[in-house]
C-alpha cells in the first residue's frame, strides 16, 4: 500500500510538474506573440521622407512607406532580388506572349545588382526619416489625387506593376502601330486582375501617387 501511494504521489509530481511547465511554455508563446505582433505594427507605422542632399530645391520626397523599409535598401537591389525579377519575367512571357512589347517597354529586364561603390553614393546622396503622416510634414496632394498606400507601392515597383503601367502606356499610343496597342490590350485582359489594370491607370495618369516632393 505504502509502494502504491508513493507511486501514485510520484505520478502526481510528474504531472503537476508537466502541466506547470505546459502552462509556461503557453505564456511564454503568447508573450513572444505579443511582442511579435508589437514589432510588426511598429514596422509598418509612420511615413517615410527621403531627401536628396544633393540637390539645393525640392529635395524632399514624402511617401506611404512606413518605418520598416525608412531606409537607403529601398534604393538597393540585390543579386537575390534580380533573379526574382527575372524569374518573374520568364513565368509571365510564357503565360502571355502578348506581353512581350509590354515587357520591354517596362524596363525590367535592365535590372542589375546595385555596386558597392553605388551604394556607398546613395548612402551619401540620401538620409531617411520616418514622420507620423507625409500630410503633416506639409506634403498635400491635389483634389483628385492620393498617396498610394504601401501595399500598392510595393505592387507598382514589382515586376507586375512595372509590365502593367508599360502596357498600359502602350495601348494608349496613338503614335504606335495598331498591332502593338492590340497586344498590349491583349496583355492586359489576359494577364492582369481589374484592380491591377485600374491601379497601373491610377499611377500612369499622376492620380495615385507613389511619393511627392516637398511644395
Amino acid at each position: 500500500m505504502k509502494r502504491i501511494l508513493i507511486g501514485v504521489s510520484l505520478i502526481l509530481f510528474l504531472i503537476s510538474c508537466f502541466e506547470s511547465g505546459e502552462e509556461t511554455q503557453k505564456k511564454e508563446e503568447n508573450k513572444q506573440t505579443l511582442y511579435l505582433t508589437t514589432l510588426y505594427l511598429v514596422r509598418q507605422s509612420g511615413n517615410c521622407i527621403k531627401t536628396n542632399t544633393s540637390l539645393t530645391s525640392n529635395n524632399q520626397f514624402c511617401s506611404r512607406r512606413p518605418l520598416g523599409v525608412c531606409t537607403v535598401d529601398q534604393l538597393i537591389v540585390t543579386q537575390s532580388e534580380v533573379n526574382v525579377i527575372l524569374n518573374e519575367v520568364k513565368t509571365i512571357q510564357t503565360k502571355t506572349v502578348d506581353c512581350q512589347e509590354s515587357i520591354f517597354q517596362s524596363g525590367v529586364l535592365l535590372s542589375k545588382t546595385t555596386t558597392t561603390a553605388e551604394i556607398d553614393t546613395l548612402k551619401s546622396q540620401y538620409t531617411f526619416r520616418v514622420v507620423e503622416s507625409c500630410e503633416l510634414e506639409g506634403f498635400q496632394v491635389a483634389n483628385g489625387t492620393r498617396f498610394a498606400n504601401f501595399s500598392e507601392i510595393q505592387w507598382l515597383e514589382s515586376v507586375r506593376g512595372k509590365i502593367a503601367k508599360a502596357a498600359k502606356t502602350i495601348s494608349v499610343n496613338v503614335f504606335l502601330p495598331q498591332a502593338y496597342r492590340d497586344r498590349a490590350n491583349s496583355c492586359l485582359n489576359l494577364e492582369f486582375k481589374d484592380w491591377e489594370k485600374d491601379l497601373a491607370q491610377g499611377n500612369n495618369e499622376n492620380k495615385i501617387l507613389v511619393e511627392i516632393t516637398h511644395p
